[in-house]
């Protein structure tokens, strides 16, 4: 299935990056796994001197093996909100996010409304490479995307499902940086999102070194633009170049 699972201490990075300040915060964390990352993100919100009302988080994850570690974790962020003062939601949907968004935001089920928007995104999504007539790739072009691996198509859907001005924290491979594969994704992406910080890791073995992962890996934040002329040109580069450099 592609999956990674987060390291701790990566989850606690990405949690600290983001910045949004709503009462009631909408969060999503798609291909969830056992929750680290939703886990770090309520954490660093309860930690906050000013703290939201409510925490309104829904997670993805279609592996029957993790849901129950999933469960748990969402019964220690509820008992975190608690002790914090926090209102705490939480939703776990056991279905293919890949499905559900694609198909959501195509128009198939329904077309999504101001309350299926999300404030923030924190994600790792799944690395698999997708063949041509695959379901996924099938799925994505009913969004207008064209990509050959499972992680930009997590990232594109996570986009169109941010409400304007969200923010997006995501662990991905720098692949999607350069060469001619991920043009495609990259026109698409800076469409709806402009990028405020990217994190390159120092050596290609450590943000997973359980797995024995051997990838350049990057961290970045994004927002969700309000407008769509705002997010391509907020970096000043042609969509067939390079973003290693955007610091």
């Amino acid at each position: 299935m592609g999956q990674f699972l987060t390291p701790a201490s990566v989850a606690t990075f990405m949690a600290g990056m983001i910045e949004c300040r709503e009462s009631v915060v909408r969060a999503l964390d798609p291909g969830a796994g056992v929750g680290s990352c939703a886990a770090a993100l309520v954490a660093a919100l309860c930690r906050r001197p000013l703290r939201p009302d409510t925490i309104a988080l829904t997670a993805y994850e279609n592996d029957p093996i993790l849901i129950g570690y999933l469960r748990a974790t969402f019964d220690l962020c509820r008992a975190a909100c608690r002790d914090a003062g926090i209102r705490f939601e939480g939703c776990i949907v056991d279905e293919d996010f890949l499905e559900v968004g694609a198909r959501t935001l195509a128009g198939d089920l329904f077309t999504a409304g101001e309350k299926e928007r999300f404030d923030c995104a924190i994600l790792n999504p799944p690395y698999r490479k997708i063949r041509r007539e695959s379901r996924e790739r099938k799925l994505l072009r009913a969004i207008g995307l064209e990509t050959s691996n499972l992680y930009a198509g997590f990232l594109a859907v996570t986009a169109r499902l941010l409400a304007p001005g969200g923010e997006m924290v995501a662990i991905t491979p720098r692949s999607f940086c350069n060469g001619p594969y991920f043009e495609p994704f990259r026109r698409f992406f800076l469409r709806e999102m402009r990028f405020r910080r990217i994190h390159v890791f120092d050596a290609r073995d450590r943000a997973f070194a359980d797995d024995e992962v051997l990838q350049e890996n990057v961290v970045f934040r994004a927002l969700r633009t309000t407008d769509q002329a705002d997010g391509a040109s907020h970096l000043s580069l042609p969509p067939s170049a390079g973003l290693c450099g955007v610091a």
